[in-house]
């Protein structure tokens, strides 16, 4: 196991076992239908938060699973703008809206997939749009553990 999936597993423990096995299943699904993208794992104070997206920057998600101690949402950061004409989404704010997560089955209900999809072309299509704001090169820097020897 990499250090990306420990320090996940670390961001998990805390969740009973039902609340870590669907985020998990959640996780994998979202992984499979959004490849290739971003993944950005959060830890905040409220929730554990998985985005996914075609950039590093967080609110270019097009959604994201918040793991909460009772409960899981998909929660979509542009979703005012979704066309949700069976008006599944939940939200008052300017744009964030969710859908509350119960079993893995439920994100593969076509009424959520059609939300999903429209997110997701929405965020890719930006990015496309501003592509030149956005580096060409993404870094990851992996540590390595022992001792260095180098000469100056």
């Amino acid at each position: 196991m990499d250090n990306t999936e420990k320090k996940f597993d670390e961001y998990l423990s805390p969740f009973d076992n039902k609340i870590a096995l669907l985020t998990r299943q959640l996780r994998n699904f979202l992984r499979e239908e959004t490849k290739p993208a971003f993944e950005i794992v959060g830890d905040s104070h409220q929730s554990l938060n998985i985005g996914y997206g075609f950039t590093e920057k967080s609110w270019d998600c097009y959604c994201a699973i918040m793991v909460y101690s009772n409960h899981i949402n998909i929660s979509f950061p542009s979703g005012s703008s979704l066309a949700d004409s069976d008006g599944i989404l939940v939200g008052s704010r300017s744009k964030i809206r969710h859908i509350r997560i119960h079993d893995a089955d439920e994100i593969k209900e076509p009424k959520i997939m059609k939300l999903l999809s429209e997110a997701r072309k929405n965020a890719y299509d930006l990015v496309e749009k501003h592509k030149e704001d956005y580096e060409p090169i993404y870094t990851i820097i992996k540590e390595i553990s022992g001792g260095k020897v180098r000469e100056r």
